[in-house]
Protein backbone atom coordinates (compact mmCIF):
# COMPACT_ATOMS: atom_id res chain seq x y z
CA UNK A 1 0.00 0.00 0.00
CA UNK A 2 1.37 3.34 -0.95
CA UNK A 3 1.85 6.29 1.61
CA UNK A 4 0.98 9.87 1.05
CA UNK A 5 3.64 12.05 2.21
CA UNK A 6 3.14 15.58 2.84
CA UNK A 7 6.39 17.60 3.54
CA UNK A 8 6.33 19.81 6.37
CA UNK A 9 8.26 23.40 6.80
CA UNK A 10 8.41 23.43 11.30
CA UNK A 11 8.10 27.55 10.45
CA UNK A 12 4.53 26.82 9.08
CA UNK A 13 3.47 25.84 12.99
CA UNK A 14 3.25 27.43 16.16
CA UNK A 15 4.10 25.53 19.03
CA UNK A 16 3.38 25.78 22.51
CA UNK A 17 5.16 23.31 25.20
CA UNK A 18 1.74 22.59 27.87
CA UNK A 19 2.81 21.00 30.36
CA UNK A 20 6.13 19.79 32.10
CA UNK A 21 5.71 16.21 30.16
CA UNK A 22 6.78 17.52 27.27
CA UNK A 23 3.31 17.77 25.52
CA UNK A 24 2.41 20.68 22.82
CA UNK A 25 -0.31 21.98 21.03
CA UNK A 26 0.17 22.94 17.99
CA UNK A 27 -1.31 25.68 15.24
CA UNK A 28 -1.24 25.36 11.52
CA UNK A 29 -0.56 28.70 10.25
CA UNK A 30 -1.18 28.23 6.72
CA UNK A 31 -4.15 27.35 7.79
CA UNK A 32 -6.29 30.24 6.34
CA UNK A 33 -9.63 29.30 8.77
CA UNK A 34 -7.33 29.21 12.11
CA UNK A 35 -7.67 33.31 13.00
CA UNK A 36 -11.60 32.83 11.78
CA UNK A 37 -11.77 29.47 14.42
CA UNK A 38 -9.72 31.30 16.85
CA UNK A 39 -12.51 34.27 17.06
CA UNK A 40 -15.43 32.33 16.82
CA UNK A 41 -14.40 30.26 20.16
CA UNK A 42 -13.22 33.35 22.23
CA UNK A 43 -16.24 35.01 21.39
CA UNK A 44 -17.89 31.76 22.69
CA UNK A 45 -15.55 31.50 25.67
CA UNK A 46 -16.35 34.85 26.65
CA UNK A 47 -20.33 34.26 26.11
CA UNK A 48 -20.15 31.19 27.79
CA UNK A 49 -18.19 32.65 30.68
CA UNK A 50 -20.99 35.30 30.94
CA UNK A 51 -24.02 33.02 30.98
CA UNK A 52 -21.87 30.89 33.73
CA UNK A 53 -21.52 33.85 35.75
CA UNK A 54 -25.44 35.04 35.64
CA UNK A 55 -26.73 31.59 36.31
CA UNK A 56 -24.25 31.15 39.43
CA UNK A 57 -25.13 34.82 40.52
CA UNK A 58 -29.37 34.21 40.44
CA UNK A 59 -28.82 31.08 41.92
CA UNK A 60 -26.55 32.08 44.24
CA UNK A 61 -29.06 35.28 45.20
CA UNK A 62 -31.95 32.77 45.42
CA UNK A 63 -32.65 32.39 49.41
CA UNK A 64 -35.67 30.34 48.86
CA UNK A 65 -33.51 26.71 48.43
CA UNK A 66 -32.21 24.80 50.95
CA UNK A 67 -28.67 25.18 50.84
CA UNK A 68 -27.96 21.32 50.30
CA UNK A 69 -30.51 22.15 47.34
CA UNK A 70 -28.53 24.78 45.99
CA UNK A 71 -25.34 23.57 46.19
CA UNK A 72 -26.33 20.89 44.05
CA UNK A 73 -27.35 23.08 41.50
CA UNK A 74 -24.35 24.93 41.61
CA UNK A 75 -22.32 21.55 41.00
CA UNK A 76 -24.53 20.90 38.32
CA UNK A 77 -23.97 24.38 36.98
CA UNK A 78 -20.15 24.31 37.05
CA UNK A 79 -19.74 20.80 35.75
CA UNK A 80 -22.28 22.35 32.86
CA UNK A 81 -20.68 25.01 31.55
CA UNK A 82 -16.49 23.36 32.54
CA UNK A 83 -17.81 21.19 29.94
CA UNK A 84 -18.93 23.75 27.20
CA UNK A 85 -15.65 25.39 28.29
CA UNK A 86 -13.57 22.18 27.59
CA UNK A 87 -15.55 21.76 24.10
CA UNK A 88 -15.09 24.87 22.74
CA UNK A 89 -11.09 25.16 23.68
CA UNK A 90 -10.47 22.12 22.07
CA UNK A 91 -12.52 23.05 19.35
CA UNK A 92 -9.29 25.43 18.22
CA UNK A 93 -6.70 24.08 20.46
CA UNK A 94 -6.99 20.46 19.20
CA UNK A 95 -8.87 17.72 20.70
CA UNK A 96 -7.47 16.46 24.33
CA UNK A 97 -5.90 19.92 24.22
CA UNK A 98 -7.47 20.52 27.29
CA UNK A 99 -6.58 17.15 29.38
CA UNK A 100 -3.05 17.97 27.85
CA UNK A 101 -3.48 21.58 29.82
CA UNK A 102 -4.78 20.77 32.88
CA UNK A 103 -4.63 17.50 33.23
CA UNK A 104 -7.85 15.25 35.86
CA UNK A 105 -7.99 18.78 37.86
CA UNK A 106 -12.19 20.33 37.07
CA UNK A 107 -11.34 24.11 38.35
CA UNK A 108 -14.31 26.81 36.07
CA UNK A 109 -11.93 29.33 36.72
CA UNK A 110 -8.87 27.85 34.91
CA UNK A 111 -10.45 28.50 31.11
CA UNK A 112 -10.23 31.98 31.76
CA UNK A 113 -6.61 32.02 32.79
CA UNK A 114 -6.03 29.64 30.08
CA UNK A 115 -7.57 32.21 27.42
CA UNK A 116 -5.88 35.27 29.39
CA UNK A 117 -2.21 33.45 28.89
CA UNK A 118 -2.77 32.59 25.00
CA UNK A 119 -3.65 36.28 24.18
CA UNK A 120 0.27 37.23 23.72
CA UNK A 121 0.76 33.66 21.54
CA UNK A 122 -2.18 35.12 19.27
CA UNK A 123 -0.39 38.45 18.70
CA UNK A 124 3.03 36.24 17.86
CA UNK A 125 0.79 33.44 15.67
CA UNK A 126 -0.34 36.33 13.77
CA UNK A 127 3.21 38.00 12.70
CA UNK A 128 4.22 34.86 11.60
CA UNK A 129 1.08 34.27 9.93
CA UNK A 130 2.24 37.88 7.75
CA UNK A 131 5.83 36.66 6.95
CA UNK A 132 4.41 33.50 5.84
CA UNK A 133 2.03 35.17 4.27
CA UNK A 134 4.84 37.32 2.56
CA UNK A 135 6.36 34.27 1.59
CA UNK A 136 3.61 32.84 -0.43
CA UNK A 137 2.92 35.78 -2.08
CA UNK A 138 6.63 36.14 -3.62
CA UNK A 139 6.87 32.38 -4.29
CA UNK A 140 3.77 32.05 -6.33
CA UNK A 141 2.07 35.72 -7.04
CA UNK A 142 3.22 37.59 -10.23
CA UNK A 143 4.60 41.02 -8.87
CA UNK A 144 1.40 42.74 -10.17
CA UNK A 145 1.05 45.33 -7.23
CA UNK A 146 -2.43 44.93 -7.67
CA UNK A 147 -2.99 41.73 -6.76
CA UNK A 148 -0.37 41.69 -3.98
CA UNK A 149 -2.47 44.46 -2.68
CA UNK A 150 -5.83 43.07 -2.94
CA UNK A 151 -4.23 39.73 -0.61
CA UNK A 152 -2.31 42.37 1.93
CA UNK A 153 -6.02 43.87 2.21
CA UNK A 154 -8.30 40.32 2.40
CA UNK A 155 -5.78 39.04 4.80
CA UNK A 156 -5.95 42.16 7.02
CA UNK A 157 -9.64 41.99 7.42
CA UNK A 158 -8.72 38.83 9.31
CA UNK A 159 -6.46 40.24 11.54
CA UNK A 160 -6.88 38.39 14.83
CA UNK A 161 -4.56 40.64 17.00
CA UNK A 162 -8.05 42.42 18.08
CA UNK A 163 -9.37 39.22 20.11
Amino acid sequence: MEKLILERDENDYYKLEVNDKGEYIEFDLTDIGLPEKMMEATDKIRKIDAEYVENITSLTDNNELEPENKARQILSIKDKYFKEMTKTFDSFLGEGACNKIFGDKKCYGQYMKLLEALEPHFEKMHIKQEKGRKKLAEKYLNKDSDVLWYIQLKWKQTDISIL
